[in-house]
């Protein structure tokens, strides 16, 4: 497969795999990309990349079409981009700030280690009970009653069940592994698309973590990728981050750096 891997084509990519579980719809002018999220309200699920230059009239129009919508105004800007430093100024002077910066990494050479507890892809309700309590716990800081099932950031009961209506849909696998007392410690998804991969929900228990877990799912799942047929495998994570230390230690590596700018 010969994919330039360039922030707007990593977009493009994420929200075909994504579509239908959370993306509902992508709009792309000559100036930017729009991707936009019925269910999910979140600036992740609703934003817009500058891929060209842009004039206030750009940036006012992206701000109308997510104003529809009753969202934030969100812009993405790619560090390597030839108008970085254009569009960073424009954004900045138009009142946006900095919030995020992400990192899209791709896959080279996973250092794969043995399975030793019980991996599975998740089908039926209580294997996805169990998923989304894993995942609940792992994206909680301050996670103190799992009965409640609260998601990082007070993410609505929409993530669960969009998480629920993509079992079973032929390119989304969410993945749980189980340890030697049965216990559901660790999770991740993986999406396929065309050959193109996609690595999210990626956690362990907060009562299991530094145990190996994590290593054990990510194996079964890059096992699994291959199976599939998959040619390219990318996530997007925080960039400079302990989670992209993580991952370099896995074998993936730093392809392109992206600024979220919120208003």
């Amino acid at each position: 497969m010969n994919t330039k891997f360039n922030c707007s084509n990593c977009l493009r990519m994420q929200y075909d795999l994504l579509k239908g579980m959370f993306f509902d719809n992508i709009e792309e002018t000559l100036k930017y990309v729009l991707c936009t999220s019925k269910v999910m309200d979140d600036c992740f699920w609703n934003l817009a990349y500058l891929k060209d230059k842009v004039d206030t009239n750009d940036i006012i129009e992206i701000e109308n079409k997510l104003k529809v919508m009753d969202r934030l105004p969100c812009v993405y800007i790619g560090r390597d981009d030839n108008y970085y430093n254009d569009n960073k100024k424009k954004l900045l002077n138009m009142n946006y700030q900095i919030k995020d910066t992400d990192v899209f990494m791709i896959l080279d050479n996973f250092l794969k280690i043995d399975i030793n507890i019980n991996v599975k892809v998740v089908e039926t309700e209580q294997e996805y009970n169990d998923f989304m309590k894993v995942l609940s716990s792992a994206y909680n800081d301050n996670f103190e009653n799992e009965d409640e099932n609260v998601y990082a950031d007070a993410v609505t009961k929409c993530y669960y069940d969009a998480v629920k209506a993509s079992i079973n849909n032929g390119k989304t696998y969410h993945i749980i592994g189980y340890n030697e007392d049965n216990i559901p410690v660790s999770v991740a998804t993986l999406n396929i698309d065309n050959g193109i991969g996609g690595i999210n929900n990626v956690g362990t228990h907060q009562g299991y973590w530094n145990l190996g877990y994590n290593k054990q799912v990510l194996t079964y799942l890059i096992n699994l990728f291959k199976e599939k047929g998959g040619e390219s495998l990318i996530l997007c994570t925080e960039h400079h981050s302990k989670n992209q230390i993580y991952y370099e230690r896995l074998g993936f590596r730093e392809i392109y750096v992206m600024e979220q700018y919120v208003k």
